[in-house]
């Protein structure tokens, strides 16, 4: 398998403790997880999920929520007509 590296990188606590959780379901360390996240760049080229640049709605929706400036809708057709806007 070749020789290891050893590296160190600065991640979001809760999502390393919420994701630890999941991969012991399945007999896995965070150390494999990452291991076959990296394998699996290499293989297809690129991430191997799709990834979406959000719109401007959910853009703006997302830095309300941050700001604690949450916007309240009465139905979901509001909701959405807003989201594409």
């Amino acid at each position: 398998m070749g020789t290891r590296r050893q590296t160190s990188i600065k991640v979001d606590p809760k999502a390393w403790e919420a994701a630890k959780v999941i991969f012991e379901e399945y007999n896995l360390t965070v150390t494999d997880a990452i291991n076959i996240f990296l394998n699996r760049v290499r293989l297809e080229r690129g991430l191997p999920f799709p990834l979406k640049v959000p719109s401007a709605g959910l853009k703006r929706a997302m830095k309300e929520a941050e700001n604690n400036d949450l916007v309240r809708y009465h139905t979901i057709e509001e909701m959405m007509a807003d989201l594409k806007s």
